[in-house]
């Protein structure tokens, strides 16, 4: 690592060199709000010791004597342990193990940080970036791949067929304010949704969401991004129960592609999100896609001029889902080029439990919303990592 400013310009090129930069790891990192510039050069692998070599998942079994595989053979529900909650030691077991993942791939960025990839090919493998308690953060120019969970943990209650869940999402904002994340990718590494193989008849889904903004964040933008195939993408808000979310959680999305994913695109509890200029992409059908905009609990959606691509098999009825919200705006919305209200088409198909079409607000801190066919070939041009102009 090396520094032309040695209080707070730094040039990073490993995982090690990345962490000691942000002020270390664990709550060193979350605590340190020294201001401090951070270029990343070629890839750095989570996954990568401090001596420079690599673990796996196999080392963080190792140094707590847990087995995923001897968990997964316990509490297989079609066995005799049956539909109940996991419980016992190894549940306390995986809980270590996980924690020791945690200890090497997980990262604090604290406040008044700027992150910023180097050139076309800058970027962060196997990590969960945690922006946590943190005012004034900057990312931009990266591609964020794969934060693998290697204990995903299995929730019979999820579903009426039970879900493997995960802990970790390339990116979290958390209780963060005036966060900016621009001209990223963020992607699923080799795992995206049609590689997970399946255990108790379930993806074994090893991992979380690409960007989730949550816990009374405010004042975050996220521009120009590439979001590519994954299942649960960008959830807005933590919880219904977490009520300390009210006037908090105000985030603008504009000019970002989203390809091929199933959900949360995003999905908002008690946020107030304003989403315009994006581009969403199915380039065919596949089995994972559930819905575009999630309107939960006391959101505020307001979504003006985004172009979406449908495959056949698809309705623009989908592009909605509610999730105990009651209203949304929209506006001027494409779908495969023609004027669609995906707003009606969700009413039209869900009479007995429609959304209202008033958010209640209307953005004023924008520079420009584009029409909303010029958005595709300027999304193109201009979004994802390596593309900063």
């Amino acid at each position: 690592m090396t520094s032309s400013r040695p209080d707070n310009v730094f040039h990073v090129s490993t995982w090690q060199e990345f962490r000691t930069a942000l002020g270390g790891g664990g709550n060193a990192a979350r605590t340190n709000t020294e201001p401090r510039i951070i270029y990343v050069h070629g890839e750095l692998n989570a996954f990568e010791a401090a001596d420079g070599t690599m673990t796996t998942c196999a080392t963080f079994e190792e140094e707590t004597g847990f087995s995923q595989a001897a968990y997964i053979e316990a509490f297989d529900p079609y066995g005799p342990w049956g539909w109940k909650d996991p419980e016992g030691e190894l549940v306390d077991l995986q809980a270590a193990a996980a924690n020791a993942q945690a200890l090497q791939t997980q990262q604090h960025i604290g406040s008044n940080k700027t992150i910023i990839g180097v050139g076309d090919d800058a970027r962060i493998v196997g990590a969960n970036l945690r922006i946590r308690d943190a005012d004034n953060v900057i990312v931009r120019n990266l591609t964020v791949s794969d934060s693998t969970d290697c204990f995903p943990e299995w929730d019979p209650g999820d579903t009426a067929s039970g879900n493997w869940n995960s802990r970790y999402d390339n990116i979290s904002v958390w209780t963060s304010t005036h966060v900016w994340i621009d001209h990223n990718t963020l992607d699923s590494g080799d795992l995206p949704p049609d590689a997970l193989a399946s255990v108790y008849g379930r993806p074994y889904e090893v991992h979380d969401g690409l960007l989730d903004i949550t816990h009374s964040s405010d004042l975050v933008t996220v521009s120009y991004n590439r979001f590519e195939p994954h299942d649960k993408t960008m959830l807005i808000g933590s919880s219904d129960g977490r009520t300390a979310d009210r006037g908090t959680l105000r985030v603008t999305l504009h000019h970002n592609k989203w390809t091929d994913i199933g959900q949360r695109a995003p999905r908002v509890r008690y946020g107030q999100v304003d989403l315009y200029n994006n581009y969403y992409v199915q380039t065919g059908p596949y089995d994972w896609y559930s819905y575009y905009w999630g309107v939960g609990r006391e959101s505020a959606l307001y979504a003006e001029n985004n172009y979406i691509q449908l495959d056949p098999a698809n309705d623009a009825s989908t592009i909605i889902a509610k999730w105990g919200g009651v209203a949304m705006t929209e506006i001027g919305t494409r779908v495969n080029g023609k004027k669609v209200s995906a707003l009606d088409a969700y009413n039209a198909a869900n009479p007995t439990d429609t959304i209202g079409d008033d958010a209640g607000w209307t953005p004023q801190y924008r520079l420009k919303v584009d029409p909303t066919m010029s958005v595709p070939a300027q999304v193109e041009l201009r979004a994802g990592a390596g593309t900063l102009r």
